[in-house]
């Protein structure tokens, strides 16, 4: 009886060490997709605002 208290206790630990290992891995590829999501809205923010600021710069050169 002894031992099967002690098996399970040991095959608890093992499922909860890769349970946490999952999850970590998990985590690190949602962060991962996460930084890609960012990084693109970033970039097309970057790209309307350095072309409003070229029209606006075009504008005025135009007034000159």
């Amino acid at each position: 009886m002894e031992n099967a208290r002690l098996l399970d206790e040991r095959l608890k630990r093992i499922i909860g060490e890769v349970g946490n290992r999952t999850s970590g891995e998990i985590k690190k590829s949602l962060l991962l997709e996460m930084e890609k999501s960012f990084l693109n809205v970033l970039e097309a923010h970057y790209r309307r605002e350095t072309v409003r600021l070229l029209r606006l710069f075009s504008e005025v050169v135009n007034k000159i």
